[in-house]
């Protein structure tokens, strides 16, 4: 969150299927009001960081696309 350290998330068990979309939960203490940016990233079982925009640059379609994107969320 907001270029912080990364944190842990927690995969969801209810999508664990081998193909498919996985979903993670995490709890945000300590969330001020505000607008913030939030990145996700998935590292595999072989230490391989799911990689940045700036990473995939020379990317030639967006089928090409598996970087990470950040989100903006507003609290109120």
């Amino acid at each position: 969150m907001d270029d912080g350290p990364w944190q842990a998330a927690t995969a969801d068990p209810s999508t664990t299927a081998k193909y498919g979309w996985k979903f993670y939960n995490y709890t945000w203490t300590g969330a001020t009001a505000g607008e913030h940016t939030i990145v996700s990233r998935v590292t595999d079982a072989n230490g391989v960081v799911q990689p940045t925009e700036k990473d995939l640059e020379n990317k030639k379609t967006f089928l090409e696309d598996n970087s990470q994107h950040p989100r903006k969320v507003t609290i109120a």
